[in-house]
């Protein structure tokens, strides 16, 4: 009987006792922060990796670009990445503790397939393209064989990774180069009245096609423009194609280098005591301090690198090339100034909310969504491409306000957010109790 019951409280969710403090903090900051990023996907045609195709680039908007490119630019997703990966460990942990067995395979596994089905409807229903829950769950579907594997041997593979992904970039920068180099070849030989050969039409062709890619003109993004005039169904309807092929054509790239990569971290992080603040607050600034002596130079660099270029597709393919290690150590620079404030025990209040914040994550994450669609699409207030970038922040800041207050009275009468509330309930098959 004993037995069972064990197995039994193994087999429910967490309760409020259970949670690790700073995860939750640090994981509303991560779902706040993350919009900084996604407005411009919901706000703007094509303007995310391109600043001058849409949003301005005056003062104002240069400057909107600059600082959220320096400072935040996959940071926030690299926190969310590296939670979860420590969220798969402290999960299954607790359940095989308890005496789960085999039951603990059975749980996470479902648990993931409903996070892929919410990921699915975000993208396709929700509309919005750039969701990151449809990859994370093929993420924790595969990163369940890691979940016991010594914190050295994760960080190694992860390093291996990235460093993977760097010279991926460096191999797709030289191609470009040679690309460009022979289309501009071809040019001067068609200029100078010489036939092109079928090799030379080609690379003029395929330069053609990653510079209008990259640097459209607003015309070419007239079926964008209207997708976000139409009314709900016809959004749908359209957008499908485009957020299928968005999400199927970034997975395998985002699966392995963005998300596992720092999932890897995350699950190492949190074997080695470094998320849960266990660590002391020198430990916390030497993170802070190395972060970012090695993250802010490498991520001005590559943003020099770029503007220098005249923001052309040769400058952002050069610019990438250390993306994923400026991004890992700014990451690591944030984590170390968030979790010396955590450690520290500054902010109180302000921690408090956080916390409530990252505890209804998932809630939160579709809430902006939500807000965003009605806000941006035309059966709400039609406002994509109609706010420069600077502005598109004022909205940002007015959904930080609104989750930042409904949270924390959210879970005083409740045990979870809805979304989780849901989760929970469709995962272990079984209606859960949601008032306090």
């Amino acid at each position: 009987m004993v037995i069972e019951e064990a197995r039994s409280e193994a087999l429910s969710p967490l309760v409020q006792t259970e949670r690790i403090g700073s995860l939750d903090i640090l994981r509303g900051i991560a779902v706040l922060g993350i919009l900084l990023m996604n407005i411009i996907g919901f706000g703007l045609p094509w303007a995310y990796d391109n600043p001058t195709v849409a949003g301005g680039m005056d003062p104002p908007n240069y400057w909107a670009w600059v600082i959220p490119t320096l400072f935040f630019e996959g940071t926030m997703r690299g926190i969310f990445s590296l939670l979860f990966g420590a969220s798969i460990v402290l999960l299954t942990d607790r359940m095989e503790k308890s005496g789960a067995g085999l039951k603990t395979a059975d749980i996470h596994f479902r648990r993931m397939l409903w996070m892929l089905l919410f990921g699915i409807i975000h993208w396709a229903l929700l509309l919005w393209i750039g969701e990151i829950l449809f990859a994370y769950s093929i993420g924790g579907l595969l990163l369940f064989a890691f979940r016991k594997m010594a914190p050295k041997h994760l960080l190694m593979i992860a390093g291996a990774l990235l460093l993977t992904s760097v010279a991926i970039s460096a191999v797709e920068h030289r191609d470009m180069v040679e690309t460009s180099t022979a289309a501009e070849k071809a040019s001067e030989a068609k200029t100078a009245g010489v036939k092109l050969t079928e090799e030379q039409q080609a690379s003029v062709t395929e330069w053609e096609e990653a510079q209008s890619e990259f640097s459209p003109k607003m015309e070419d993004l007239e079926s964008i423009l209207k997708i976000h005039r139409e009314g709900y169904f016809e959004a749908v309807k359209d957008q499908f194609p485009i957020a299928y092929e968005f999400q199927w054509t970034h997975l395998p790239w985002w699966l392995v280098f963005d998300m596992m990569s720092f999932m890897m971290i995350g699950m190492a992080f949190l074997g080695l005591g470094i998320l849960g603040a266990y660590k002391s607050r020198a430990y916390y600034f030497s993170m802070m301090v190395v972060g970012y002596v090695v993250g802010l130079p490498l991520n001005y660099m590559e943003l020099h690198i770029f503007q220098h270029s005249g923001f052309t597709v040769l400058g952002y393919s050069e610019a990438a090339i250390t993306y994923e290690i400026s991004r890992l150590a700014m990451v690591i620079g944030h984590l170390g100034l968030f979790l010396s404030i955590i450690k520290g025990g500054w902010l109180k209040p302000l921690q408090r909310v956080l916390a409530a914040t990252g505890q209804m994550a998932l809630t939160n994450y579709i809430a902006q969504t939500l807000i965003c669609t009605m806000l941006f699409y035309g059966f709400g207030f039609g406002l994509f491409n109609r706010l420069e970038r600077h502005e598109l922040f004022y909205v940002v800041a007015a959904i930080w306000a609104i989750e930042l207050i409904w949270s924390p009275i959210w879970l005083r009468f409740f045990r979870f957010g809805p979304m989780e509330w849901l989760w929970r309930s469709l995962t272990y098959w079984e209606r859960q109790p949601m008032r306090r």
